[in-house]
Order: structure tokens, then C-alpha cells, then sequence
């Protein structure tokens, strides 16, 4: 029998099934999923059944919006940047997706459009201090009017994003929350809240909260991992072992030398690189395998990473080796890269097979 790379990204729909109804417990109000850049790269084909269960969902794009809506035929669908042109407004009122209206170039498209029996639903996004996307605190109003003298928008809500969701004590969140509080005052339902904001406490009873990274099973806090809210990882990303051997002492292993063996020591080699998603860095992080942590040693290769499997009593070619999962926390693997956990689960490359796994 020989081995296999078995390069792999497993999807565990009922994580995903938990997380969700965790949101549900933890906020008073409508989930809206954020499921843009392909469900976070876990692959929006393959949750769609179970996303079933968000009050809504959002993406970033026109075709992202397309590719959902042929598989959630009747769900509220959010175009989070809007529509860009003519063409992309005619697909939003045909497919019934609502969409965010945050530049006046988007203004001119909803104003001048000629439909006597199409509807659409907007959301208003406002800059509360992101200084990203949305009109500016001093003019919303006027745009708001604007708004809802246009015959064919059906509904408006507000929309605001935090900036820093993680830090409820600094300056800049305490002023968003009160302009958020001012928004409210308009009566319309409206839409502050991300997974930070719902972790954090920071969401409002009854607001639309997006909820992208914490779906996943990932949290967006620094100081707390996923599992602090209950939350399951949704990805558990492996490869085998393809290659033992031991090193002596003073010998290096990899590109560079950059890593020079501190003893004689046992080097495994798994199939992953950077070019299946993980990423070269000049930072370290550890795998898990059968239980142990074992550092990843010397400079990522497109295709390879090495590991010290001191700790391994007896290892094999061909066990597995979880890059991230349930043993190995996704977030803890972002902080000793000097990364964010988006970029690691959206970094994922069409080498890595992915299989589904639909039941406890």
C-alpha cells in the first residue's frame, strides 16, 4: 500500500448547523451570513442547504449573488458594495437582492432609472467612523430624503460597520455606538452589528447581525479563541506525512539553511505548501499529529512543510497531520504566522480536495 499526499480540507456541516443557532442564543435579532470570497473559503456550494437557517445572507459581489441565488431561490440576499452599473441594478431588481447604497454614483443609478412596477430593497450605509465605505455623517440625512422620494425602493434600512468591534473601550467604538443610537432614532430597521460586535456584546436587540467569520467557527477576537463562545471549527485542514528521516545535529533542513538541527532528531515531511494555502511566512507555527504538537521548522515550500517529530513515538509515513481543526485552533495558527485567520481559510488553493462531512 502506498501513501497518498492527502492534502485535504474536511467541511463539517454540523458545525456550521451549531454555530449558527450559538448566534441565535447569543443575539436577540435577525442573522444575516455572511457568505462572500466562496463562504470564507469554505465553498458556498457546499453549506448552501444548511445556510438555510440565516434570516438572510450577504455577499460581496454581483456574481457571487448569481451563484447563491441558484441555490437559495427565496432567501433575502445582500449585495454588500452595491451595484457598479446599469447592468448590475437591472440583475438586482430581477433576482430580488437587496443592495447597499453607500456612493452617490449609486444615487444617480437609483435616481435615473426608469422602471414603472420594479421594487427594491436598500440599506443606507452610513460611515460612523470606518472611513471605508458609506456617506458622511453630515450629509446622510439629505441622502436618506433623497431615498424616499425614489417610487421604486420598497424598503430603506440603515447599515454601519465597526471599526474595532474588538475593543469596545476605545474612542472611536464609543463614538460609533452613539451615532448608531442616533440612526436608530429614524425608526427603520438597520444593521451596526458584526460577529465581533455580537461576541462583544456591542449588538442591539432586534438589528440585523452579519455574521461571517464567527459562522465558520472562527473568532475575530484576539483574546478569546472560538471555542470561549462554544463556536465549532467548520474546516479541519490535513496532509500526510510523505517523507521520515532523521537529521544529525548541526545539519540544516530547507531552503536557506534556515533552520539548523539543535541534535540528531526525526524530520518529517508533510504535503503542504504554500501553494495549497499555507502560507511562507518567516514566522513558525505547530501541526498536530496523534495528539502532539510538533513545530514546523525551516522556510515553507511550494509544495512541502517541514516538522520535528521529536514528540512522535514511532511515526509513519502516511499518517495524518492536521494543519488546523479542532486540535490545532485556526486563530492560534494566525497569531504565530502574524496573520489574521480570513487570510489562512480564504488562502485555501483549488489543490486541496475537499470533502463534506454531513453528520456527527
Amino acid at each position: 500500500m502506498y501513501p497518498e499526499r492527502g492534502t485535504r480540507a474536511d467541511i463539517y456541516l454540523p458545525h456550521l448547523a451549531h454555530n449558527i443557532e450559538v448566534f441565535k442564543d447569543l443575539h436577540d435579532g435577525p442573522i444575516m451570513g455572511v457568505v462572500k470570497a466562496d463562504a470564507y473559503g469554505h465553498g458556498l456550494a457546499r453549506l448552501t442547504d444548511t445556510l438555510k437557517s440565516c434570516d438572510a445572507l450577504a455577499v460581496a459581489t454581483i456574481e457571487e449573488a448569481l451563484q447563491l441565488r441558484t441555490f437559495i431561490p427565496d432567501k433575502r440576499i445582500l449585495l454588500l458594495e452595491g451595484v457598479f452599473n446599469q447592468t448590475e441594478l437591472e440583475l438586482a431588481i430581477e433576482k430580488q437582492f437587496d443592495v447597499v447604497v453607500h456612493q452617490s454614483y449609486q444615487m444617480a443609478l437609483l435616481s435615473n432609472a426608469k422602471y414603472t412596477d420594479a421594487t427594491l430593497d436598500v440599506w443606507l450605509k452610513v460611515d460612523t467612523g470606518m472611513h471605508r465605505l458609506g456617506f458622511e455623517w453630515s450629509e446622510y440625512t439629505q441622502v436618506l430624503t433623497q431615498l424616499q422620494q425614489i417610487k421604486m425602493i420598497k424598503t430603506i434600512r440603515l447599515m454601519a460597520h465597526f471599526s474595532q468591534s474588538d475593543q469596545i473601550n476605545q474612542s472611536q467604538t464609543k463614538t460609533q455606538i452613539n451615532r448608531n443610537k442616533q440612526l436608530m432614532s429614524h425608526g427603520l430597521e438597520y444593521s451596526f452589528a458584526n460577529t465581533g460586535a455580537v461576541l462583544n456584546g456591542l449588538a442591539c436587540a432586534g438589528e440585523w447581525a452579519r455574521v461571517g467569520l464567527g459562522l465558520y467557527g472562527i473568532s475575530p477576537l484576539l483574546s478569546h479563541d472560538a471555542a470561549d463562545f462554544n463556536l465549532k471549527p467548520v474546516m479541519q485542514l490535513s496532509a500526510k506525512l510523505i517523507s521520515i528521516k532523521t537529521t544529525n545535529k548541526g545539519e540544516p533542513v530547507g531552503y536557506g539553511a534556515q533552520f539548523v538541527c539543535p541534535q540528531d532528531m526525526p524530520v518529517g515531511i508533510v504535503g503542504m505548501g504554500y501553494a495549497d494555502g499555507y502560507p511562507w511566512s518567516p514566522y513558525h507555527s505547530h501541526v498536530v499529529i496523534r495528539g502532539h504538537h510538533a513545530a514546523v521548522i525551516g522556510r515553507i515550500s511550494m509544495d512541502m512543510l517541514a516538522i520535528d517529530l521529536s514528540a512522535v513515538e514511532q511515526p509513519q509515513i502516511g499518517e495524518p497531520v492536521q494543519i488546523w481543526g479542532a486540535e490545532q485552533p485556526v486563530e492560534q495558527v494566525a497569531k504565530d504566522l502574524h496573520t489574521i485567520p480570513y487570510t489562512l481559510v480564504c488562502g485555501i488553493t483549488g489543490r486541496v480536495k475537499f470533502h463534506v462531512v454531513d453528520s456527527h
